[in-house]
């Protein structure tokens, strides 16, 4: 844990989090039927609860598959990877540090750590009333009645208290945050492949954004994304064109020209090592859940 520390980017964000108007939170309970979002970070408590299926999260070079009933916290600024293999159900919670800095002073110290799997009774008990407080909220978010709010807000700041109380630590000592300068020639690089992703770039190019060596750059880009350059791009590419496959009938060759896959072979070699199956059962299962859920939800 000591190395995803030293590498938290806490003072920035590249995600954005859209929140609601009337919570100043993201709280979303839904299906879903296969997603990948490559690595990244964002300034806010991030909570996954999975109800049904499985998640994957790669939090640098550790791997967390949760499965149904389980619980994963990741703090404001950790870079994280998550993926959803073969579809699930989660409740999603992402807290922004603005929202709650409107309660605590310094939240630049805050250090949440949450074990779904501790053994000890009251750390298990404390672990499944965050639980029992997010179904609670999820079921007024679904009921939608006329002042819902005032019980979802009561079981927000309970479910923030209790965090609080029972599940804040300190911050380990070795915790260096990035200073401004490696986080602004994060930013440019990741929004130059954002932009650009489609195209071929090459390390040099993205090197050049960063005004750094192609060498050096290689070892910045991986001592801060817990990932190399290439690999993001690809995965961030696979991200965007998993997308387009699960919502449009374009042929896998259109989708590939679309989003920068050159290499045809490449390309179906990385998407299976990424989700586990080719891109054309990929469609057909997610479009199998779908219907499953428009079924259940007519009946």
């Amino acid at each position: 844990m000591s190395q995803i520390i030293q590498r938290n980017l806490h003072q920035t964000r590249k995600e954005t989090i859209t929140v609601s108007a009337d919570k100043q939170i993201r709280f979303d309970a839904a299906v879903d039927h296969g997603s990948f979002s490559p690595s990244h970070w964002h300034e806010a408590i991030e909570i996954i609860y999975v109800l049904e299926g499985t998640a994957v999260v790669t939090l640098f070079d550790q791997t967390v598959t949760l499965g149904p009933g389980q619980l994963l916290l990741i703090n404001s600024g950790l870079v994280h990877a998550s993926r959803c293999p073969s579809g699930n159900r989660t409740i999603l919670v992402q807290i922004p540090d603005k929202f709650l800095s409107a309660c605590l002073s310094d939240i630049s110290r805050l250090w949440f750590s949450v074990d779904d799997n501790c053994t000890d009774p009251g750390v298990q008990r404390d672990v499944q009333h965050l639980k029992d407080l997010l179904l609670d909220m999820m079921h007024l978010q679904e009921s939608a009645r006329p002042g819902y709010l005032f019980s979802f807000n009561k079981d927000l700041f309970e479910f923030l208290e209790l965090l609080y109380q029972k599940f804040l630590r300190e911050m380990p000592g070795d915790y260096q945050p990035k200073s401004t300068r490696v986080l602004s020639r994060l930013d440019a690089v990741l929004d130059y492949t954002h932009q650009n992703y489609s195209s071929q770039i090459t390390l040099r190019n993205a090197a050049g954004v960063a005004a750094l060596q192609p060498e050096y750059f290689f070892r910045f880009f991986r001592e801060n994304m817990g990932t190399t350059y290439l690999q993001y791009l690809n995965d961030y590419r696979l991200s965007r064109l998993y997308r387009d496959l699960l919502v449009t009938d374009l042929s896998i060759r259109e989708l590939e020209e679309r989003h920068g896959f050159s290499n045809d072979k490449l390309f179906h070699k990385l998407f299976r090592e990424r989700f586990h199956t080719t891109p054309l059962q990929a469609r057909k299962t997610a479009r199998r859940l779908e219907r499953s859920e428009k079924d259940s939800s007519a009946t």
